[in-house]
């Protein structure tokens, strides 16, 4: 028979020992909250929802993607940064809205200070877009119609201050050429007005127009990347019609500062096995998001503080401003 006191100690070392344990094994515990800050049907809401899907499974919790859309993702980045640092409100965001989009509205400009960076998700690759029917068939001619008929010509693209809209700028700037450049929250919203004629053009992620080029709906005009896309191989890339320029935006999944080291584990480690799923990759390929070689923590913010730095001298160089 066990005594009394030694009873006693036991429920007490017991009692003592489960907030610990609960504090070190237990997360999580409950769904975890996904932010998003585009409409759903765009290219990061597709990755978040693919994301969702996967991570759920080594985490073994629900992963709630919430769309709060609104300052080019801004809106939802701010929520996450401000929100308790215990892993149950995390985000997934274009780079952009981190180190660039404060140079064109009145954001924080501090977001990537006070947010925790997890791993990298996707790398996004952009290009210009003209409908199937259009009479502009290169980048050329539609430049050339541009010069002679000045406010003409629109262009939309996924957003206020992101990296597409700064590129797409830099283009205008370099030829010379007075168009229209008309934000939409996200890539689903270009979509809908270039298919239906409110816009000339769209520069925005291959996620969003990559089936409708594939179908005839739209045609490729101009790749933003080093290389040519796959799905439209004899258009070429800005650098080798003569423009010094070319962009790209990487997905990645944060927190707000301070995540506990092993939650900051737990949630990178579940996403890294997400990212690498079969299903997955296969939408990110699709969507032309994928990227074999993810930046993980330091790696991944140290190359967002380099990015904020290269687009803080682009934005001077340019001469655009906050409106």
């Amino acid at each position: 028979m066990i005594p009394r006191f030694t009873t006693a100690l036991l429920a007490l070392a017991f009692t003592l020992a489960t907030p610990m344990a609960g504090a070190q094994g237990g997360f999580p515990s409950r769904p975890i909250r996904f932010f998003v800050g585009f409409p759903p049907g765009g290219a990061t809401d597709v990755l978040a929802r693919a994301l969702a899907q996967e991570a759920r499974v080594p985490l073994k919790q629900e992963i709630i993607v919430v769309n709060k859309a609104g300052a080019s993702g801004a809106i939802a980045v701010s929520e996450v940064a401000t929100s308790k640092p215990d892993g149950y409100t995390i985000g997934l965001s274009p780079s952009s809205a981190f180190t660039l989009g404060f140079h064109f509205m009145k954001i924080r400009p501090d977001l990537l200070d006070i947010t925790d960076h997890l791993l990298m998700a996707a790398r996004q690759r952009v290009g210009m877009t003209v409908r199937g029917d259009s009479p502009y068939k290169t980048l050329k001619a539609l430049i050339e119609y541009a010069s002679k008929n000045p406010g003409k010509v629109s262009v939309g693209v996924p957003g206020l201050g992101t990296s597409v809209d700064v590129l797409t700028r830099a283009i205008l700037n370099h030829a010379k050429v007075d168009a229209i450049v008309v934000p939409f929250k996200g890539d689903a919203g270009v979509n809908t007005a270039l298919l239906g004629g409110q816009i000339v053009a769209g520069s925005y992620s291959a996620g969003g127009w990559s089936q409708y080029v594939q179908s005839g709906r739209m045609r490729l005009v101009a790749s933003f990347q080093h290389d040519r896309f796959s799905v439209a191989p004899d258009v070429p890339t800005l650098e080798e019609m003569g423009y010094n320029l070319t962009g790209t935006t990487i997905q990645f999944v944060y927190g707000p500062k301070g995540l506990p080291p092993a939650v900051s584990k737990r949630l990178t480690d579940a996403f890294l096995k997400a990212i690498r799923a079969p299903r997955y990759v296969q939408i990110a390929t699709k969507n032309e998001l994928y990227e074999k070689n993810p930046l993980v923590g330091d790696d991944l913010t140290a190359y967002l503080l380099k990015d904020r730095a290269t687009n803080a001298k682009l934005v001077e160089r340019l001469g655009l401003k906050k409106q």
